[in-house]
Formats: C-alpha cells, sequence, structure tokens
C-alpha cells in the first residue's frame, strides 16, 4: 500500500471520519472492531471515500448494522 500522498494531518482526519461513520453504522469503534489504522487507510485508498471505507470494512468484518 502506498501512503505516501497522504500527508499526517490528512490521515488523522481519514481515520476520524472512519471511525465516527464506523460508530454511526455500526456502534463500535475502531478498537473494538479489531480495526487498525493501516487497515483503514488501505480501504481508503481503494474507494478514496473514508464514509465509504469504513462501510466495506464494517462488512468484512462481519458487523451487524445498528438500527436507527
Amino acid at each position: 500500500m502506498n501512503i505516501n500522498p497522504i500527508g499526517k494531518f490528512e490521515m488523522r482526519e481519514i481515520v476520524s471520519e472512519f471511525e465516527s461513520t464506523l460508530i454511526r453504522l455500526y456502534g463500535v469503534n475502531m478498537l473494538d472492531a479489531a480495526i487498525s489504522r493501516y487497515e483503514a487507510l488501505g480501504i481508503y485508498n481503494e474507494v478514496r471515500c473514508a464514509r465509504t471505507a469504513a462501510a466495506i470494512c464494517g462488512l468484512r468484518k462481519g458487523l451487524n448494522l445498528q438500527a436507527a
């Protein structure tokens, strides 16, 4: 995975948005879901959207969507 084009502040924003979306959709944070920053950024590099990456990662981990 090549994350060189992403600066450290942009990386923090991506991970923050990823985690916020994960909590909103699945009710768990990255630590509880056993998702590393490296894994989150890897999926982000595939889709270039933190929200979509969080949704995909949650599905891959077998998380259930939280009822609204």
